[in-house]
């Protein structure tokens, strides 16, 4: 994982899957890690974050998180 800037807030990083670009910022205060659902949709096999949220099962997998989640939001970067 390399860090690629920071801002008063964040950390930026980028890592590779299999040959992709992940994208990642650290809130810097936290420490919480967001993963940028753009670069993680390809990844999973969708064309686009958009089309990645509008799939039933992974729509499933989000609100079970939501529901039955340890406290642990669910957030888009």
């Amino acid at each position: 994982m390399v860090r690629t800037h920071f801002d008063s807030q964040y950390e930026y990083f980028v890592d590779f899957f299999q040959g992709k670009p992940v994208k990642m910022m650290r809130d810097r205060k936290t420490g919480e890690l967001l993963f940028d659902a753009e670069s993680v949709a390809p990844i999973l096999g969708f064309a686009s974050a958009e089309e990645m949220f509008s799939n039933d099962a992974v729509l499933d997998l989000l609100n079970e998180q939501i529901t039955k989640g340890q406290g642990r939001p669910i957030r888009r970067m």
